[in-house]
């Protein structure tokens, strides 16, 4: 599917760059305007590339192939931005926008007949519907057909998004209503038709004037019900959409912008992670280590139940064919758990409330607060292992749980690791415990995002729990790797 994307794509796109560059040549386009036309459609290929992953083992399709068109046909009226008024130009402007917005339903129909219809394809028509209506009322205020009022038939939707943002009741779901399909192609029509040369001013006002009003009407009609049900749907408030954005923002700086990082996580699982082999990212939140493990050419199953930090996953690997991606978390038996959610911090998102109790011992965590419990799907390491078999090396980050993940291995494995949080050390040594039980083992630390061993020699049980028991909640934080000895 990814291959046949790249050459729909990229043949679209190549077309699209010589009309563009055979325009510029011939004076009859700004080059600003195409240069801007061209990285628009960038922009939709890139998008594109990430927004696939939503579309499961579907191939990209016809229909998508239609909509790529569509999209380039948009990108082409912008680069018409800036250009003389010409009646010719006029008259082509006012075919392509016809055959975009007439080829509208026809991916729509196309994709459900060949049972190619999914939730990318629908966004995907939604996104160049509303990018061909902007562009067509951008291109006749440029061109002086009407006045710079229409600009506001582009920017409508555009805007209900923004306001929703702001306010999260306009963001709730909308039922499904054939009329407000219908409402999109009446606008994107009557654009096309203002722009018709032979048309007289007036009634060219007229018609893009009708179109808007069409427009004011559907949005009115959906603003109108979001308004009238707000109350029957649960909507995060702006402020804790902040928090979260500020979150995770926070957590791809940690994991991803740090120099050097990347290469000392490959030197420091190389010996755990072997190239075939397989490993597990319990808490894989924003998936560093599983880049790290495909780097070195393991298969991940990642672990990751916070559903933004799942859709990350989903949008940097979904595509990868050697990455199974679980919006789960790991718990001692299959079922059902709390999800305490830390918004502004969510590394430190947890299932275990007595990890939240234990945590507040440590400075390090007076400015932290879990916002909200949130209901997650629970399974377990055996049941993992029972579906893809037994991993090389797990690593469990689960801020207090890990006692819980441990509980469901039944079977002793070739090298994991957990977390330590001083302040929670009674974790700690249920999960030596547990390990220790499994099989033997012998043990080395790795303080803080540090990425290397502390100790020269591998340690027993018997001597992490003495170091356990010596330290302070203040000290730093750390991962307790383990290797099977026997």
């Amino acid at each position: 599917m990814t291959s046949a994307l790249h050459r729909a794509l990229g043949a679209t796109a190549a077309i699209l760059a010589a009309v563009l560059l055979a325009g510029t040549s011939a004076g009859r386009l700004d080059p600003h305007a195409a240069v801007a036309a061209a990285a628009v459609f960038a922009v939709i290929a890139l998008v594109c590339r990430f927004g696939i992953v939503d579309h499961g083992s579907r191939p990209f399709g016809i229909a998508n192939r239609i909509t790529a068109a569509r999209a380039a046909t948009a990108c082409f009226i912008l680069a018409t931005v800036g250009a003389a008024p010409d009646p010719a130009l006029h008259w082509l402007i006012a075919t392509l926008g016809g055959v975009a917005i007439a080829r509208d339903g026809g991916d729509g129909w196309i994709a459900r007949r060949s049972s190619l219809a999914s939730a990318f394809g629908a966004r995907f028509d939604m996104e160049v519907d509303a990018l061909t209506i902007l562009v067509l009322s951008l291109a006749l205020a440029s061109q002086g057909v009407v006045g710079p009022w229409i600009l506001a038939s582009g920017l409508l939707r555009y805007v209900f998004v923004a306001v929703s943002w702001l306010w999260p009741p306009l963001a709730a779901p909308l039922p499904p209503r054939d009329w407000r399909r219908a409402c999109a192609v009446i606008q994107g029509a009557t654009l096309a038709v203002a722009m018709i040369p032979v048309l007289p001013p007036p009634l060219a006002t007229l018609t893009a004037a009708a179109g808007l009003a069409t427009a004011v009407g559907s949005f009115g009609v959906d603003v109108r019900w979001l308004i009238v049900n707000r109350g029957t749907v649960a909507h995060a408030s702006l402020a804790q959409r902040l928090r979260q954005l500020a979150g995770v923002l926070r957590s791809l700086v940690i994991y991803y912008g740090i120099p050097g990082r990347a290469r000392r996580l490959r030197r420091l699982y190389a010996p755990f992670v072997p190239p075939g082999g397989l490993a597990f990212d319990v808490g894989a939140h924003a998936g560093n280590r599983v880049r790290c493990w495909r780097q070195l050419g393991a298969r991940v199953v990642a672990v990751e139940p916070q559903p933004a930090f799942a859709a990350i996953l989903r949008r940097i690997f979904g595509v990868d064919p050697d990455v199974v991606l679980l919006t789960v978390a790991l718990d001692a038996r299959a079922g059902e758990a709390t999800l305490h959610v830390s918004d502004r911090t969510p590394t430190v998102s947890t299932l275990a409330g007595e990890f939240i109790e234990a945590a507040r011992a440590a400075r390090s965590f007076d400015r932290v607060t879990w916002d909200r419990p949130v209901a997650v799907a629970t399974t377990t390491l055996d049941a993992l292992i029972a579906r893809y078999g037994p991993p090389d090396f797990i690593k469990i980050d689960v801020e207090g749980a890990e006692p819980r993940v441990l509980a469901g291995l039944s079977s002793p494995v070739g090298a994991l690791s957990f977390e330590v949080v001083p302040s929670a050390r009674d974790a700690a040594q249920a999960c030596v415990d547990r390990i220790a039980a499994l099989g033997e083992y012998r043990f080395n630390w790795s303080p803080g995002e540090s990425h290397r061993m502390t100790w020269p020699e591998w340690i027993d049980a018997a001597a992490l729990r003495a170091w356990l028991a010596g330290l302070r909640p203040d000290d730093p934080s750390g991962d307790v790797y383990a290797r099977r000895s026997g």
